[in-house]
């Protein structure tokens, strides 16, 4: 279970990676609000598997016993 922590704490820092092509991909506005959008959904998406990930290292105490 903390190697899937692990693995959301490491796609979080990813997200921009993944959400800013796929905004420029399938969105048709104009290059400025591509990335806009793409940025504020990589920014929620970080702060979702942020807490998830945080609350699967950390379930019971400070790190694995």
């Amino acid at each position: 279970m903390d190697t899937l922590g692990k693995i959301l704490w490491i796609v979080m820092f990813l997200t921009p990676l993944l959400t800013i092509p796929l905004a420029w991909k399938f969105l048709e506005l104009k290059k400025i609000y591509r990335i806009l959008l793409g940025l504020i959904v990589a920014l929620f998406l970080s702060f979702i598997l942020y807490h998830v990930s945080l609350g699967i290292i950390f379930r019971h105490g400070m790190g694995p016993t």
